[in-house]
């Protein structure tokens, strides 16, 4: 087995038994996982995690009917299994990150599957799983419910299979085809890991000079990966499947093409941030991988493939072009399995490899230190005002937010207000989806953040008739009125309009609409109309018929709902 003189060593220095190191090693990676869950069910959303988890509620209603996605959204189907077990937004927020946590276990486990298949011993393998799991990047992105672990734990699947069997074997390498397809219906990121795959099948051949064989793999490879593709066009596009087909290779090929990776500008700083946070363990990685390679001659088979398919994947990722924090976790897996090649070439020196176990050791304690920070309990705002917005709407009902913050309510649309449709809206003003969704279709309810400010230039002459802020970050169809004051209200939403008082009770009172007084509860059109509170309360809120009672709050806005989410 490989590395047991360096595990007999490593025990040696700790001064423990072997079996004592691994009972240690497991206690720590169960700390580990313990903090991953609690991340998972405290830590705040990013606004990605709810568009990608919320687009499952659209299986149902013919997700290529209701909206046309550029990406592939095979992670929906996965998303979908919260929507059927939650039984509000909240639990289906917090189940879905479950979910995902839970995916992020599984690739921990064939990770150190992967280590034995490569010929690790069992304290080695255990060490390289402590050893991604101290990557902050890992531990702090894994279970937020983005496509990105879904493709990599397909992607770990077929790296384990290659590993685990003969890659000549044309059921292996079919197989590994069929996973790696279905990472690349979770994101189309997940070329990477395509092309990887097939590079590494490929260069190990040539350099074992087979190179018939190197294309046969190829083939093989493909052929794996057209049937679950073949499949997801089928499922979608019924009996014209080709429009499908024609998203999935061009709707990428549109963005890597086009200006919006450059409206993001600055991004690279991230790379610098997890490089500097985590020094220590990607030093070992990266000088693992560097020495495997000076001799990928002498190595064969599957710890060949599984180099060249590491070192792919990471140069891959580190260079793309919208390096986001989540964006890492496609590489650190399959850089992690070469993290203790250091120490194996330091065996000899006793020195050399007590210094060299002493940073990696610094290196995961410092980790848990990060856990300790990052262990923040800050999500209560963001599913205080999801659980707040679900109660103001029916299930038919609508609202608008740019994000898709409520899984369980139709959107009026599903503009996503990134940055670069931000910028397209500002550029577009009136001709602008953001600007005929309030004009042509306003929604009951909006959601307010930071991105809603971004647009206000546009759309706030649209919204400030006829919308009334009656919590933080709520606004709702509807006017504050005073009595005796003539009040303007452009009526965005027809239907019953009844008064309520600041804490959402139920008021009477009488009330003239364009100077008619009119019975109540008031049934009022679209459109702009003058409404005057004649009697009854002081002071009133006339809003769509509902049950408010505790709901409303004159508190301001929650400005930090997604602040330095990645710091």
């Amino acid at each position: 087995m490989r590395g047991e003189a360096t595990g007999r060593q490593l025990s040696g220095l700790l001064g423990f038994e072997r079996r004592r190191v691994a009972m240690v090693l497991s206690v720590l990676i169960a700390l580990k996982i313990v903090l991953l869950f609690l991340f998972a069910w405290s830590s705040r959303f990013v606004m990605d995690e709810f568009v990608q988890l919320g687009w499952a509620k659209y299986l149902n209603d013919g997700l290529y009917d209701t909206i046309w996605p550029g990406k592939a959204v095979g992670y929906a189907v996965f998303y979908k299994l919260a929507h059927l077990i939650g039984w509000n937004a909240t639990s289906i927020l917090l189940i879905g990150r479950l979910q995902t946590a839970l995916v992020g276990c599984a690739i921990l486990a064939m990770i150190y599957a992967c280590a034995r298949a490569l010929g690790e011993d069992r304290l080695r393998a255990l060490a390289i799983v402590l050893v991604l799991l101290s990557f902050s990047n890992f531990i702090e992105r894994i279970f937020r419910t983005i496509a990105e672990p879904l493709a990599v734990s397909f992607a770990v699947a077929a790296l384990l299979v290659v590993l685990r069997s003969r890659a000549d074997r044309p059921r292996t390498v079919v197989l590994a085809g069929a996973l790696s397809g279905l990472s690349f219906l979770a994101t189309q990121k997940a070329v990477y890991f395509d092309v990887a795959l097939g590079l590494a099948l490929v260069a190990d051949a040539a350099l074992s000079r087979r190179y018939v064989a190197g294309f046969v793999r190829v083939a093989l490879l493909v052929l794996g990966w057209l049937i679950p593709i073949a499949a997801y066009c089928l499922v979608f596009g019924g009996a014209d499947p080709f429009p499908i087909a024609r998203s999935l290779v061009f709707g990428p090929v549109e963005v890597a093409s086009s200006s919006i990776a450059t409206e993001y500008g600055g991004l690279r700083h991230y790379v610098a941030q997890t490089l500097l946070r985590n020094f220590p363990v990607y030093l070992f990685c990266f000088a693992g991988m560097v020495f495997e390679l000076v001799r990928i001659r002498q190595i064969v088979g599957g710890r060949r493939i599984a180099l060249i398919f590491s070192m792919i994947v990471t140069a891959l990722v580190f260079a793309h072009n919208q390096p986001w924090p989540y964006v890492f976790i496609m590489a650190l897996p399959f850089m992690v399995l070469w993290s203790l090649v250091p120490l194996e070439r330091l065996a000899d020196n006793r020195s050399y490899l007590r210094l060299a176990l002493l940073v990696l050791s610094v290196g995961i304690a410092i980790s848990f230190i990060r856990n300790v920070q990052y262990l923040r309990i800050d999500n209560n705002d963001q599913l205080a005002l999801v659980e707040r917005a679900e109660s103001m709407l029916a299930p038919n009902e609508v609202y608008f937010d740019g994000i898709g913050m409520l899984p369980n309510r139709p959107e009026t649309s599903t503009l996503w207000l990134d940055r670069h449709y931000v910028l397209k809206t500002l550029r577009e003003k009136q001709g602008s989806e953001a600007y005929r969704i309030f004009a042509e279709h306003p929604p009951k309810v909006l959601l307010w953040s930071y991105r809603m400010d971004a647009i206000e230039p546009v759309v706030g002459p649209l919204i400030s008739g006829g919308y009334v802020q009656i919590a933080p970050n709520l606004r709702m169809a509807g006017r504050r009125l005073i009595r005796g004051e003539p009040t303007s209200f452009d009526v965005p939403v027809a239907g019953r309009y009844v008064l309520y008082d600041e804490a959402g009770e139920r008021l009477h009172g009488q009330v003239d609409v364009k100077g008619v007084r009119r019975a109540y509860p008031l049934h009022l059109d679209r459109g702009p109309t003058e409404v005057v509170l004649q009697s009854g309360a002081e002071r009133a809120l006339l809003l769509p018929e509902g049950s408010y009672k505790g709901r409303l709050s004159r508190r301001g806005d929650n400005r930090s709902l997604f602040e330095n989410v990645y710091d």
